[in-house]
């Protein structure tokens, strides 16, 4: 079963989507870490679908995981969760390939949504393809 991957610094948030994301049970499992270091130390134990990443955080940014995910692991597809959507964050974002931008705050409808997406993408290859060929 694919597995999603949710980094948020905020442990009453991701607490909160977890909680609301388990009415998709069966669709997807779910794991969390709490900053981008936890994050990669996850994904060196388990084989991540999606990953969906709020951008500040302690020890390792947002930014500096979706840099880690663009030259080690360029097939998954990442979501961004930030406040407030502002040119700058849509221009990096476009810059690193993101996937999907998603802004707080957000219903886990609308976050999971988000995720099949990327899962469907992910299953048919057009998210590899996309890479390979920048």
């Amino acid at each position: 079963m694919d597995k999603v991957l949710i980094v948020d610094d905020d442990p009453i948030f991701l607490d909160r989507l977890r909680e609301e994301l388990q009415k998709y049970v069966g669709q997807f499992k779910l794991a969390t870490a709490l900053n981008g270091a936890e994050a990669i130390e996850i994904m060196g134990k388990e084989r991540i679908s999606v990953l969906v990443t709020d951008l500040d955080m302690p020890q390792m940014s947002g930014w500096e995981l979706l840099a880690y995910m663009r030259r080690h692991r360029p097939q998954i597809p990442c979501v961004v969760m930030a406040e407030p959507k502002t040119p700058d964050v849509e221009n990096r974002a476009d810059r690193n390939s993101i996937f999907g931008f998603i802004a707080k705050p957000f219903g886990a409808d609308e976050l999971f949504r988000l995720i099949m997406e990327g899962l469907e993408r992910l299953d048919e290859g057009i998210f590899w393809r996309e890479h390979r060929n920048k």
